[in-house]
C-alpha cells in the first residue's frame, strides 16, 4: 500500500548522505498518528509507551498544527483562508481578525511506527533520527525510551534510536517513535519572528523528518570559503573521529581534483587550487561538486555537498575617481531586489512541494530582481538549494523574539539561533548578507502598533520596561546587545556583510539608528509619487562618508552601501488596495 508522501526530497543537499529513499535513507514524512494534549496529561498517562491504543487523529507532516496542509485541506487553502480552526480551543469563535490570539492548543503528540530496511546500508551502523525543524519544545521517544529533548523553533536536531531499536519475531528492526512538542501561547520569551502578533503561528514540526544509517565515527560539520583571486577554496571539516578526509571536488566543467587531509584534535583543514576559478553569479551559477569521505576505524561516512566561487564587498572610493559600489566578484553591482515573507497560506512555514519555492525564485528573476531578503526566518535548506542552483542572492533575516522578550532567556535563546544557522548555512553561496535584527521588534518599538493588528490586551509585561522613567534607556541597553551579537556573528562568518538592524529612517529614534554595520539600510512605505521622491532624496543627500545620519550617537556612515531593504506602496494596515503605480514608479 503507497503512503502520501510530502517533500519527498532529500531536505539538504549541500550535506547529503543518503541517495535512494527506502534503500539508504527513510523519509518520514506523511501521514503520523497524532493527539492534542489540552490538559498537559501525555506525560503522566504515558502516552510515550508503544500500546495497541489507536490515537484517532492524523496529521500529515512536514506541517505546523496551525496550517490547513497539516490536516489534508491545503486545496482550500487562499488569501481568505490560511489556518485551520480545529487547533482551537473554541473553533467556532475564531476568525482571520482573532485567529492570532485565540487560545489554542499548546501541546501536540505524534507517532508512527517503522520498519528499517534490511540490507547492508544499515547493517552496524547508528540508525540516526533528524528533524529539520520544530516548534518549540520537542521530546523524542523510542519504544518508549526517552531519548532528549530539543529546544528551539528553527534549527536541525537529531536523535541516536540505535539502543532503543527492537527485533520483531519475524527479524524486523523496528522503531515505535513519539515525540512531544510544545508551543506555548505566551512565546515572548522565543525567537518567533513575524509569528509574533503579525502572522500565524507555527507549532509542531515544520520541516522534513528523516532517517538514515550512519558509521560511529561521524563528519559532524565542515566550513568551505573561496577565493576567488587566488583560486583556491579552503576547507575546514569537524569530525568526532576518524584518521583523515579525502576529498573529491568536480568542477562545472566536469573535471576532479582530489585533496587529503589529515585530522587533528577533531579538525581536518586545507586549500585546494582549483585552477581558473569559474564563478558563481546569478546570471551564470556555476557550482563544484564535492565529496567528503571520512576514514574511520571500521567504515567511512560519505557526504555529497557543492559550493560557488564568488565574493561580495563593499568597495570604498579610491584616490582615481572610482565611487564606492557594492560588488560581486569584483564588478559593481546594482542590487533589485524584494522581501520575501516565505509564508505559504496552505503549509504556513512550510512549502507543499519544492515547487513552490522553485517557481518563488524563477518568478522573482523574471521580474528582474536579483536579490531577496528571507525575512526574519531560518528558512527552508531547500529554498537555500534552489537559490544556489537557479542564481539569486540572500539575504537572510535571524528571528526576533516576541516584544517583551528583551530578557536574559530572551538573548540567549537568540543567540543560540544565530550561531546554530550560521553553521547550518555557511556554505551557501547564495547567501551574501546576514541582518541581525528587523527595524525595533522585541525591544519595544512595536507595541502601539501592534495595538492596531491585535486589539486584545499584550501578554508582556509592560512593567519591566518604563520608558518614561529614562527615556533611552533600555534601547541604550538593547544597542549595547546588539553590538555584542553584531561583533559574534563577524566571529563566525567574515565572508559576508552583516547588519546589525534593520532600520526605519523615516521613523527614526535616536538609539535605533546603525552601530557598528556593513549596510546601513532604510524603510519607507507610501504611495505618493512626491513623498516617495522626497524621502528617497532626502536620504540620498544625507548619505555620505563622515555623516551621521542614520546612525546612533559615535557612529558614522563610511564605506557601507545604501540599501532600501524595505518600501512598499502599501503597508501591513491598509488592507487591499491597488498597489501597482505606486510599485511601478518605485
Amino acid at each position: 500500500m503507497s503512503v502520501y508522501l510530502p517533500r519527498p526530497e532529500y531536505p539538504r543537499p549541500d550535506r547529503q548522505r543518503g541517495t535512494i529513499h527506502g534503500v539508504d535513507w527513510l523519509n518520514l514524512n506523511g501521514p503520523w498518528e497524532f493527539r492534542f494534549d489540552g490538559d498537559n496529561i501525555g506525560v503522566e498517562k504515558k502516552w510515550f509507551r508503544p500500546d495497541d491504543e489507536t490515537w484517532r487523529e492524523q496529521i500529515i507532516v512536514p506541517f505546523c498544527w496551525e496550517s490547513l496542509a497539516a490536516w489534508g485541506e491545503a486545496d482550500s487553502a487562499g488569501n481568505d483562508n490560511y489556518f485551520s480552526s480545529r487547533v482551537y480551543r473554541n473553533p467556532l469563535d475564531v476568525t482571520r481578525f482573532n485567529y492570532r490570539d485565540a487560545a489554542r492548543y499548546e501541546i501536540g503528540w505524534y507517532r508512527r511506527t517503522i520498519t528499517l530496511p534490511a540490507n547492508e546500508h544499515w547493517a552496524g551502523q547508528c540508525v540516526i533520527l533528524t528533524v529539520g525543524a520544530a516548534d518549540f519544545f520537542t521530546d523524542c521517544w523510542c519504544n518508549g525510551t526517552h531519548l532528549g529533548r530539543n529546544e528551539g523553533g528553527f534549527i536541525p536536531f537529531e536523535f541516536d534510536l540505535t539502543t532503543a531499536l527492537v527485533t520483531d519475531m519475524a527479524g524486523n528492526v523496528q522503531a515505535t517513535i513519539v515525540f512531544r512538542v510544545e508551543d506555548p501561547i505566551e512565546n515572548r520569551e522565543q525567537p518567533v519572528g513575524k509569528q509574533w502578533g503579525w502572522y500565524s503561528s507555527v507549532s509542531g514540526i515544520w520541516q522534513t523528518i528523516f532517517v538514515e544509517p550512519r558509521p560511529v565515527e561521524t563528519i559532524e560539520c565542515f566550513e568551505i570559503v573561496t577565493d576567488i583571486a587566488a583560486h583556491i577554496v579552503r576547507f575546514r571539516i569537524f569530525t568526532n573521529g576518524g584518521r583523515e578526509v579525502a576529498l573529491k571536488v568536480t568542477t562545472p566543467q566536469g573535471d576532479e581534483l582530489t585533496l587529503s587531509l589529515k585530522i587533528a584534535d577533531g579538525v581536518a583543514a586545507g586549500e585546494l587550487d582549483v585552477n581558473e576559478a569559474i564563478l558563481w553569479d546569478p546570471a551564470d551559477p556555476q557550482l563544484y561538486r564535492v565529496t567528503f569521505t571520512l576514514k574511520g576505524a571500521s567504515s567511512s561516512d560519505v557526504i555529497r555537498s557543492y559550493f560557488g566561487m564568488r565574493t561580495l564587498v563593499a568597495r570604498a572610493p579610491d584616490e582615481d575617481g572610482i565611487p564606492a559600489a557594492l560588488c560581486l566578484n569584483g564588478e559593481a553591482i546594482y542590487l533589485r531586489g524584494a522581501l520575501y515573507q516565505s509564508y505559504h497560506p496552505d503549509g504556513i512555514y512550510t512549502a507543499t512541494d519544492m515547487t513552490v519555492l522553485r517557481d518563488d525564485i524563477l518568478y522573482a528573476k523574471r521580474a528582474g530582481f536579483d536579490m531577496l531578503r528571507v525575512h526574519i526566518k531560518v528558512d527552508d535548506p531547500i529554498l537555500l538549494y534552489l537559490a544556489d542552483s537557479l542564481g539569486i542572492l540572500l539575504m537572510c533575516d535571524f528571528p526576533n523574539f516576541g516584544e517583551g522578550g528583551d530578557t536574559t532567556l530572551g538573548r540567549k535563546r537568540y543567540e543560540e539561533t544565530l550561531r546554530h544557522a550560521v553553521q547550518r548555512d555557511f556554505n551557501h553561496p547564495s547567501i551574501v548578507a546576514w541582518c541581525l535584527f528587523n527595524e525595533t521588534w522585541g525591544f519595544g518599538g512595536q507595541s502601539e502598533f501592534v495595538k492596531l493588528i491585535n486589539p486584545k490586551p499584550p501578554l508582556w509585561d509592560t512593567s519591566r520596561r518604563d520608558p518614561a522613567a529614562d527615556p533611552g534607556q533600555t534601547t541604550r541597553d538593547a544597542y549595547t546587545w546588539i553590538e555584542q551579537m553584531w561583533n559574534l556573528a563577524k566571529s563566525l562568518d567574515a565572508t559576508r556583510l552583516i547588519e546589525d538592524m534593520s532600520v526605519v529612517a523615516w521613523e527614526h529614534l535616536e538609539y535605533y539608528g546603525h552601530g557598528n554595520t556593513d549596510i546601513n539600510s532604510w524603510h519607507f512605505y507610501t504611495n505618493d509619487y512626491e513623498i516617495a521622491r522626497e524621502n528617497i532624496r532626502n536620504v540620498v543627500e544625507k548619505t555620505y562618508a563622515g555623516s551621521t545620519f542614520n546612525y546612533v550617537p559615535g557612529h558614522e556612515q563610511q564605506s557601507q552601501p545604501l540599501i532600501n531593504s524595505e518600501y512598499g506602496g502599501v503597508g501591513a494596515l491598509d488592507g487591499d488596495v491597488d498597489v501597482s503605480w505606486s510599485f511601478k514608479f518605485l
